[in-house]
């Protein structure tokens, strides 16, 4: 194996091992997808889920200098291939392969550096961090779907945003308490922590169907080969969706809302018995 293979391999070992670490949800997605495609969706999450800790768990001063880091040593690694960073070396691998638009990048890194000075959002704000957050994460993921097929890309695009929007705003919703009270951010415009209300809390729920009711659809004109690592995340967060609109509004603010290890399993096993079946 030459060098430059073996730093592949290795690079991409840190960036499934960031996964694996931060999210069980997501890596058992992720492990629904065809080897080649989880491959390239791990190192797409190990790249946004480094770039969201610089700021929001690394908090001394200079954090926009860290960013800036970030991004330089990714546009570098765009340009040569290369990065001595192995989560930017294997993001950027997967940017180049699958020709996923640059502008998606940039606009997520624009949302993070958002995270560094707002603490309350505007609604145009709001659907601007959205944006950059989460709906150009599912696009970024939905290029690696379609093996880069522009058409395909096209077609899913609507679906593929309001997806990633559905996961931001429910991870919103169950990290009420340590966003307000840890970060002191709350990202729901016209809305206050100490005042939040069923009323506030159905408005959201509301909202984030609707995303998922776009979303569906489109599931099933997945390639096979992501198909059901996707409907696995869409089930993980309507489940969890469904869940929070029976959770009384104060257990949402004091606390995080989680499924519990059976209902995972549950969920898990009815999706790969679908998969085993459509083999």
């Amino acid at each position: 194996m030459l060098n430059i293979q073996l730093y592949e391999k290795i690079s991409l070992k840190v960036s499934k091992d960031i996964t694996e670490t931060y999210s069980s949800s997501f890596s058992s997605a992720t492990s629904l997808l065809s080897p080649e495609v989880a491959d390239s969706i791990y190192a797409i999450y190990g790249f946004v889920r480094i770039a969201d800790e610089i700021v929001d768990s690394w908090r001394p001063r200079g954090m926009e200098m860290y960013i800036n880091e970030l991004s330089n040593d990714y546009k570098r690694a765009i340009k040569s291939g290369f990065s001595v960073n192995p989560i930017v070396h294997s993001f950027a691998s997967v940017v180049r392969k699958y020709d996923i638009p640059l502008d998606l990048v940039e606009a997520f890194l624009r949302s993070m550096k958002m995270d560094i000075k707002k603490k309350s959002y505007s609604l145009e704000e709001y659907k601007t961090y959205i944006y950059g957050s989460a709906e150009v994460v599912g696009l970024m993921c939905l290029m690696v779907f379609v093996n880069g097929n522009k058409k395909n890309y096209n077609s899913l695009l609507p679906a593929a945003k309001a997806l990633g929007a559905a996961f931001q705003k429910i991870n919103f919703l169950r990290d009420l308490n340590a966003d307000s009270s840890g970060l002191g951010r709350l990202y729901f415009p016209g809305k206050n922590i100490r005042h939040f209300s069923e009323l506030d809390k159905k408005e959201i729920i509301t909202d984030i169907k609707k995303d998922l009711s776009i979303a569906k659809p489109a599931l099933r004109k997945l390639p096979v080969s992501s198909r059901f690592g996707v409907e696995l995340a869409f089930k993980y967060f309507s489940a969890l969706n469904n869940q929070m609109s029976k959770t009384p509004v104060q257990d949402l603010v004091n606390g995080r809302i989680s499924l519990s290890k059976s209902q995972k399993i549950r969920i898990f096993t009815s999706v790969k018995i679908k998969k085993s079946l459509a083999s």
